[in-house]
């Protein structure tokens, strides 16, 4: 289980930013917690992934899947890279 699985939206501090990034077209957008919950209340109480879940594109013609990260000091949480 990841962080996404543990925390829910209403968890994060409000300044968190939180990276947004289109499955299929590749739009990036940053928001802060803050400001999902404002836009969309009935958010505020779901899990990270099922956050993820409900939230689209911002782009009117595509309304692609999204994946969603964490922003700490301007870099990226919850992505492991490197080689094995």
């Amino acid at each position: 289980m990841g962080w996404k699985h543990d925390l829910r939206l209403n968890d994060l501090d409000d300044a968190t930013e939180i990276e947004i990034v289109c499955k299929r077209c590749g739009v990036t957008r940053t928001l802060r917690a803050v400001q999902i919950t404002k836009s969309q209340p009935e958010l505020a109480r779901l899990y990270c992934d099922e956050v993820e879940a409900s939230l689209h594109c911002s782009l009117h013609h595509c309304r692609g899947g999204v994946r969603i990260s964490m922003l700490h000091d301007g870099k990226e949480e919850g992505r492991v890279g490197g080689l094995a």
